[in-house]
């Protein structure tokens, strides 16, 4: 079974709704322009989505783990919940079709290479209406690089505990190992990953390569200035 499959059913203890990332899209809607559409990719259990239908009025969501989805399904009939590679995304909608195109929680460094991730930013460009926002968020691979980061923070609350480390390999690619820890039975369930560790650097020549003019960068939704040493990495283009 894989990673996300494995901590499906605990994934919302574990990422609970962002209030953060709800303000963040709401400040950038203009009321006297609606109805809006938005994709969201890498939607996971679709809590950001659904928070955000009243806002919308075309949604849009797509994760690759079909027991993710399951859960968004049985939480919302409103919106489209797709089973869909990010890369696929200019192939299965229309070009020029949303206003919005969302992709949270450290999703683009499941790509596997900078070429990749500069593919999918032209994708994101693809299917943008113009004068339509690409929002998206990573950790800041800066800060684990240059600072030899072991890890990110644990989380732990009544019902979970969540530890997550990090080691690079010899292909420069991070291995992602977590421990996930069920309070309520002391099981755990084990798993890893591998992510590409792009750069701030390598991510803002990608973007003016997919087309994007308008390019700046945050240390968190709350547009709090960037800095080399914090661990969220948000982006705002136009």
């Amino acid at each position: 079974m894989d990673f996300y499959s494995q901590i499906s059913n605990y994934y919302n203890d574990i990422f609970p709704l962002n209030k953060a990332q709800v303000s963040f899209v709401k400040s950038y809607l203009d009321k006297n322009s609606m109805p809006k559409s938005m994709l969201d990719i890498g939607c996971s259990t679709g809590d950001l989505s659904i928070e955000l239908c009243d806002y919308f009025d075309v949604i849009a969501a797509i994760d690759t783990n079909e027991k993710m989805l399951e859960i968004a399904r049985t939480n919302s009939n409103n919106i489209d919940f797709l089973n869909m590679s990010m890369l696929d995304i200019d192939s299965q909608f229309p070009r020029n079709v949303f206003d919005f195109v969302l992709c949270f929680g450290n999703t683009v460094v499941h790509l596997q290479s900078i070429d990749e991730i500069e593919i999918f930013f032209k994708k994101a460009k693809t299917v943008l209406m113009e004068g339509g926002k690409f929002l998206f968020q990573i950790i800041n691979y800066n800060n684990v690089l240059d600072n030899n980061l072991v890890g990110l923070p644990t989380i732990e609350n009544d019902r979970i505990k969540f530890e997550r480390n990090y080691s690079v390999d010899s292909d420069n690619m991070i291995d992602f190992s977590t421990t996930l820890t069920i309070r309520s039975t002391g099981a755990e369930i084990v798993s890893s990953i591998k992510l590409f560790p792009v750069r701030k650097e390598q991510i803002e020549n990608a973007l003016q390569n997919a087309g994007f003019e308008h390019i700046v960068s945050y240390s968190s939704f709350t547009k709090k200035e960037y800095s080399n040493k914090s661990l969220p990495l948000v982006f705002e283009c136009y």
